[in-house]
């Protein structure tokens, strides 16, 4: 098992060796320190200027505490300085600002305290002081570059697996339905049926709507309805009158942003369950509700429905993962049976806008 070679530099010049960049700092370097770690800061100010106001020797208190207030609130500016900086260059900068306050601080010291004896004091604490704040503050570097390097290697990590099942949502594309499809449309085109041509433009329309959309991520409903409609229209041209099918979504609920693939693949669940396995058919019906400041979408069937509502297959669990990748874990998918049989697939969605 290897291990990364031993950074000797780190001795003379700590710190990140690469500045992180604006775009870095932005995705996840943007936050301010906490309120605890605040209260914490000044916390423990007072109650080191308590203590030295306490130790300091007769005559001494005075300067003693207001050097220690003078050099903390060096210590907190060059912090924030370095919350914001965390590689070597500023902590460098800082180290050496650290060392210019404790030159001027004692030459303050050489001429309000003339005599030696007076100032050995108040030489010991700044020596003790001004290092234990370099300290501090290459840990502050130190600790805040390995917090950035980590929620970047996350977001890599979550960016990688939203990839992945955007790609595994698109190799879900069904290949028996394409393949019906097209067996279908080649007996009709050999028999001169003509249902062949509006087949024809229907599975044109749905190629033309649904490759593209597995590119991204993500996309508005209003695409995703798009891809949907074109589906619908292709399994209507198949199945004719067995198959009925509405969408009723407001115009303001089409910029809501969903994984894509995801409500196709529940509409694809719901013809091929609720649907195909009855000779009377039945209707789908996809609607979109406002719930608070997110929404639900839901794909209803009065078919028999699947066996087992909540066993989940390849396609329902990657819709699952895309959703707690894409939307957070507050967004979800629920089946249940419908009030007269069939099937209701739930998309739950945060944050749906106004």
């Amino acid at each position: 098992m290897s291990s990364k070679p031993i950074d000797w530099s780190q001795l003379w010049y700590p710190g990140r060796r690469q500045p992180f960049t604006p775009e870095q700092m932005a995705r996840a370097g943007a936050d301010g320190p906490s309120r605890t770690l605040q209260v914490l800061v000044v916390f423990n100010v007072l109650l080191l200027v308590a203590a030295v106001g306490l130790v300091a020797p007769p005559g001494q208190g005075t300067a003693m505490t207001v050097s220690v207030v003078l050099l903390s609130l060096l210590g907190v500016v060059l912090a924030w300085w370095l919350w914001w900086r965390p590689w070597r260059r500023p902590l460098l900068v800082a180290s050496l600002a650290v060392a210019a306050g404790m030159v001027l601080a004692a030459l303050a010291v050489r001429q309000l305290f003339p005599l030696r004896e007076s100032r050995e004091g108040l030489v010991l604490v700044f020596s003790a002081s001004g290092c234990v704040l370099v300290l501090l503050l290459w840990f502050l570097a130190v600790w805040r570059a390995q917090q950035i390097e980590a929620r970047l290697a996350e977001q890599a990590e979550r960016e990688q697996a939203i990839e992945m099942a955007r790609r595994l949502a698109a190799a879900q594309l069904e290949p028996h339905f394409l393949f019906n499809t097209l067996a279908s449309l080649q007996h009709w085109v050999d028999t001169r049926d003509e249902r062949a041509s509006p087949l024809l433009a229907a599975l044109t329309g749905y190629l033309r709507a649904t490759l593209p959309m597995f590119k991204r991520p993500t996309q508005p409903l209003g695409d995703e309805l798009l891809a949907v409609e074109r589906y619908l229209q292709v399994m209507q041209a198949r199945l004719g009158a067995r198959l009925a099918w509405t969408i009723e979504v407001d115009a303001a609920m089409r910029a809501l942003p969903l994984p894509s693939g995801v409500l196709l693949t529940l509409v694809e669940n719901a013809v091929h369950h609720g649907i195909e396995p009855t000779v009377a058919g039945g209707t789908v019906r996809v609607r979109a509700l406002r719930r608070g400041s997110g929404a639900d979408i839901e794909v209803i069937d009065d078919g028999p429905g699947p066996p087992e509502l909540q066993a989940d297959g390849v396609g329902l669990t990657n819709v699952r993962q895309r959703l707690a990748l894409v939307a957070g874990p507050a967004a979800g998918l629920t089946l249940t049976r419908g009030p007269a049989g069939g099937c209701v697939a739930r998309l739950t969605l945060p944050g749906a806008p106004a």
